[in-house]
Protein backbone atom coordinates (compact mmCIF):
# COMPACT_ATOMS: atom_id res chain seq x y z
CA UNK A 1 0.00 0.00 0.00
CA UNK A 2 1.08 3.74 -1.03
CA UNK A 3 2.12 5.85 2.16
CA UNK A 4 -0.30 8.65 2.12
CA UNK A 5 1.43 11.81 2.46
CA UNK A 6 1.19 14.27 5.40
CA UNK A 7 1.65 17.33 3.41
CA UNK A 8 -2.17 18.38 3.23
CA UNK A 9 -3.21 17.88 7.18
CA UNK A 10 -0.33 19.58 7.83
CA UNK A 11 -1.07 22.81 6.03
CA UNK A 12 -4.79 22.23 7.87
CA UNK A 13 -2.90 22.49 10.94
CA UNK A 14 -1.22 25.83 10.21
CA UNK A 15 -4.47 27.12 8.75
CA UNK A 16 -6.07 26.72 12.27
CA UNK A 17 -3.17 27.82 14.36
CA UNK A 18 -3.15 31.16 12.25
CA UNK A 19 -6.83 31.67 12.33
CA UNK A 20 -6.52 31.13 16.43
CA UNK A 21 -3.66 34.25 16.56
CA UNK A 22 -5.59 36.01 14.50
CA UNK A 23 -8.46 35.46 16.42
CA UNK A 24 -6.67 36.78 19.82
CA UNK A 25 -5.08 39.91 18.22
CA UNK A 26 -8.59 40.92 16.74
CA UNK A 27 -10.56 39.99 20.32
CA UNK A 28 -8.46 39.73 23.16
CA UNK A 29 -11.39 40.21 25.56
CA UNK A 30 -13.06 36.70 23.67
CA UNK A 31 -10.32 34.28 24.89
CA UNK A 32 -11.97 32.40 27.68
CA UNK A 33 -9.03 30.89 29.11
CA UNK A 34 -7.58 33.64 29.81
CA UNK A 35 -7.16 34.19 33.85
CA UNK A 36 -7.86 37.57 35.33
CA UNK A 37 -5.44 38.95 36.99
CA UNK A 38 -5.20 39.79 40.44
CA UNK A 39 -3.57 42.40 42.59
CA UNK A 40 -2.20 40.81 45.77
CA UNK A 41 -2.84 42.38 49.22
CA UNK A 42 -0.41 43.29 51.39
CA UNK A 43 -0.15 40.40 53.81
CA UNK A 44 0.44 38.07 50.47
CA UNK A 45 4.05 36.65 49.71
CA UNK A 46 6.17 38.46 46.70
CA UNK A 47 6.04 35.02 44.64
CA UNK A 48 2.33 33.97 45.48
CA UNK A 49 1.29 30.48 44.59
CA UNK A 50 -1.12 31.41 41.85
CA UNK A 51 -2.92 28.02 42.11
CA UNK A 52 -4.26 29.11 45.92
CA UNK A 53 -6.24 32.31 44.35
CA UNK A 54 -9.87 32.05 44.61
CA UNK A 55 -11.34 29.41 42.17
CA UNK A 56 -7.70 28.66 40.78
CA UNK A 57 -8.62 31.51 37.81
CA UNK A 58 -7.00 34.40 39.39
CA UNK A 59 -3.28 34.77 38.36
CA UNK A 60 -1.74 36.67 41.49
CA UNK A 61 0.72 39.49 39.87
CA UNK A 62 3.99 39.38 41.60
CA UNK A 63 5.61 42.35 42.68
CA UNK A 64 9.53 42.73 41.69
CA UNK A 65 11.50 45.92 39.87
CA UNK A 66 10.24 43.77 36.52
CA UNK A 67 6.79 43.90 37.18
CA UNK A 68 6.39 46.76 39.38
CA UNK A 69 5.09 48.85 36.77
CA UNK A 70 2.81 46.36 35.35
CA UNK A 71 0.86 46.61 38.89
CA UNK A 72 1.17 50.17 39.09
CA UNK A 73 -0.05 50.82 36.03
CA UNK A 74 -3.40 48.64 36.98
CA UNK A 75 -3.97 50.66 39.48
CA UNK A 76 -6.16 54.21 39.65
CA UNK A 77 -7.13 56.89 42.29
CA UNK A 78 -10.39 57.00 43.96
CA UNK A 79 -12.48 59.23 41.96
CA UNK A 80 -14.00 61.09 45.44
CA UNK A 81 -12.22 61.33 48.70
CA UNK A 82 -11.11 63.74 51.51
CA UNK A 83 -7.46 63.10 53.78
CA UNK A 84 -5.35 65.06 55.51
CA UNK A 85 -1.19 64.96 54.51
CA UNK A 86 1.78 65.42 57.08
CA UNK A 87 4.33 66.34 54.85
CA UNK A 88 8.08 67.14 56.45
CA UNK A 89 11.00 68.66 54.93
CA UNK A 90 14.09 68.44 55.87
CA UNK A 91 17.87 70.07 55.40
CA UNK A 92 21.23 70.39 57.39
CA UNK A 93 19.68 73.40 59.53
CA UNK A 94 16.28 71.93 60.90
CA UNK A 95 13.59 70.68 59.51
CA UNK A 96 9.54 72.13 58.75
CA UNK A 97 6.07 70.15 59.04
CA UNK A 98 3.51 71.04 56.68
CA UNK A 99 -0.12 69.83 57.25
CA UNK A 100 -2.19 69.49 53.85
CA UNK A 101 -6.24 69.17 53.98
CA UNK A 102 -6.99 67.77 50.63
CA UNK A 103 -10.85 67.07 49.50
CA UNK A 104 -11.03 65.87 45.71
CA UNK A 105 -14.46 65.31 43.67
CA UNK A 106 -13.08 64.36 39.84
CA UNK A 107 -10.93 66.58 38.61
CA UNK A 108 -12.12 68.86 41.19
CA UNK A 109 -9.43 69.28 43.94
CA UNK A 110 -9.53 71.60 47.47
CA UNK A 111 -6.07 71.84 49.63
CA UNK A 112 -5.63 73.98 52.31
CA UNK A 113 -2.48 74.28 53.38
CA UNK A 114 -0.39 75.26 56.50
CA UNK A 115 2.61 75.29 57.39
CA UNK A 116 3.73 74.88 61.05
CA UNK A 117 4.27 77.76 63.38
CA UNK A 118 2.29 79.85 60.74
CA UNK A 119 -1.96 81.19 61.42
CA UNK A 120 -2.13 81.61 57.83
CA UNK A 121 -4.00 78.87 55.77
CA UNK A 122 -3.25 79.17 51.63
CA UNK A 123 -6.48 77.69 50.28
CA UNK A 124 -5.52 76.41 46.37
CA UNK A 125 -8.77 75.19 44.23
CA UNK A 126 -8.13 73.56 41.01
CA UNK A 127 -11.49 73.15 38.32
CA UNK A 128 -11.13 72.27 35.25
CA UNK A 129 -8.73 74.03 33.25
CA UNK A 130 -8.43 76.79 36.23
CA UNK A 131 -7.16 77.53 39.73
CA UNK A 132 -7.97 79.81 42.87
CA UNK A 133 -5.12 80.64 45.28
CA UNK A 134 -5.84 82.91 48.04
CA UNK A 135 -4.87 83.32 51.65
CA UNK A 136 -6.62 83.17 54.91
CA UNK A 137 -5.30 86.51 56.62
CA UNK A 138 -5.76 88.61 52.88
CA UNK A 139 -8.68 89.71 50.86
CA UNK A 140 -6.90 88.96 47.63
CA UNK A 141 -7.31 85.87 45.19
CA UNK A 142 -5.70 84.63 42.31
CA UNK A 143 -7.22 83.36 39.67
CA UNK A 144 -5.32 82.05 36.48
CA UNK A 145 -5.04 78.43 34.25
CA UNK A 146 -4.37 75.09 36.36
CA UNK A 147 -1.47 72.54 34.83
CA UNK A 148 -0.97 68.98 34.29
CA UNK A 149 0.37 67.98 37.79
CA UNK A 150 -0.85 70.79 39.69
CA UNK A 151 -3.07 69.02 42.22
CA UNK A 152 0.40 67.18 43.41
CA UNK A 153 2.53 69.80 42.97
CA UNK A 154 0.38 71.68 45.54
CA UNK A 155 0.00 68.48 47.69
CA UNK A 156 4.08 68.57 47.51
CA UNK A 157 3.06 64.67 46.72
CA UNK A 158 5.76 62.99 44.46
CA UNK A 159 3.56 61.74 41.33
CA UNK A 160 3.83 58.09 41.79
CA UNK A 161 2.56 57.90 37.80
CA UNK A 162 6.25 58.55 37.08
CA UNK A 163 7.28 55.09 37.96
CA UNK A 164 5.64 54.27 34.40
CA UNK A 165 8.29 56.08 32.48
CA UNK A 166 11.28 54.97 34.44
CA UNK A 167 13.93 52.79 32.92
CA UNK A 168 14.06 49.18 34.76
CA UNK A 169 17.45 49.35 36.32
CA UNK A 170 15.98 52.25 38.12
CA UNK A 171 13.85 50.33 40.16
CA UNK A 172 15.74 49.19 42.91
CA UNK A 173 13.35 47.58 45.27
CA UNK A 174 9.52 46.88 44.73
CA UNK A 175 6.79 44.62 46.80
CA UNK A 176 3.58 44.04 48.84
CA UNK A 177 3.72 45.76 52.61
CA UNK A 178 0.88 47.11 55.10
CA UNK A 179 1.78 50.54 55.67
CA UNK A 180 -0.08 52.36 58.56
CA UNK A 181 -2.85 50.01 58.35
CA UNK A 182 -3.00 50.05 54.61
CA UNK A 183 -2.38 47.29 51.86
CA UNK A 184 0.58 48.59 49.56
CA UNK A 185 2.50 48.28 46.87
CA UNK A 186 6.12 49.74 47.26
CA UNK A 187 8.56 50.84 44.86
CA UNK A 188 11.99 52.34 45.20
CA UNK A 189 13.37 54.21 42.64
CA UNK A 190 16.27 56.58 41.39
CA UNK A 191 15.04 59.95 39.51
CA UNK A 192 16.73 62.91 38.51
CA UNK A 193 20.60 63.82 37.35
CA UNK A 194 20.91 64.08 40.88
CA UNK A 195 19.84 60.65 41.68
CA UNK A 196 17.44 61.36 44.32
CA UNK A 197 16.34 58.38 45.83
CA UNK A 198 12.57 57.80 46.07
CA UNK A 199 10.40 55.09 48.37
CA UNK A 200 6.55 55.81 47.45
CA UNK A 201 3.57 53.37 49.16
CA UNK A 202 0.45 52.92 46.74
CA UNK A 203 -2.99 51.77 48.16
CA UNK A 204 -3.84 48.87 46.46
CA UNK A 205 -7.39 49.58 47.50
CA UNK A 206 -7.79 53.75 46.65
CA UNK A 207 -4.61 54.08 44.30
CA UNK A 208 -4.04 57.25 46.41
CA UNK A 209 -0.48 57.74 47.58
CA UNK A 210 -0.18 56.71 50.97
CA UNK A 211 3.53 57.70 52.02
CA UNK A 212 6.31 58.51 50.51
CA UNK A 213 10.55 59.46 51.32
CA UNK A 214 12.81 61.01 49.45
CA UNK A 215 16.94 60.52 50.11
CA UNK A 216 19.38 62.57 49.08
CA UNK A 217 22.32 59.34 49.31
CA UNK A 218 21.64 58.18 52.56
CA UNK A 219 20.30 61.50 53.93
CA UNK A 220 16.09 61.87 54.26
CA UNK A 221 15.08 65.13 52.69
CA UNK A 222 11.20 64.76 52.24
CA UNK A 223 8.77 62.44 53.99
CA UNK A 224 4.85 62.08 53.67
CA UNK A 225 2.22 59.92 55.46
CA UNK A 226 -1.29 60.22 54.92
CA UNK A 227 -4.44 59.58 57.11
CA UNK A 228 -6.81 56.74 55.82
CA UNK A 229 -8.65 58.66 52.99
CA UNK A 230 -12.64 58.62 53.45
CA UNK A 231 -13.61 57.30 49.94
CA UNK A 232 -16.93 59.46 49.39
CA UNK A 233 -18.04 62.94 47.67
CA UNK A 234 -17.15 65.85 49.42
CA UNK A 235 -19.97 68.39 50.43
CA UNK A 236 -20.17 71.31 47.21
CA UNK A 237 -19.75 73.72 49.15
CA UNK A 238 -15.86 72.71 49.58
CA UNK A 239 -15.53 73.72 45.86
CA UNK A 240 -17.53 77.01 45.80
CA UNK A 241 -14.83 79.48 43.96
CA UNK A 242 -13.62 82.41 46.28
Amino acid sequence: MKKQGVFFPALVVLAAAALVVLIVLLFPGNTPDTPEVRLSDASASDAPDGDSAAGGSAALVEVSPETVQTVVALLSRADSYSRTLTVRSFWASGSVTTEIRVWARGETVRAEIQEEGRDTVKNVLLRGAEKWIWYSDADGVYQGPARDGDADVYQTIPTYEDVLALDTDDITAAGYEDYNGEGCVYVRYRSGALGYKTMCYISLESGLLMGAEIYDADVLVYSMTSSAPVISTPDEALFAMP
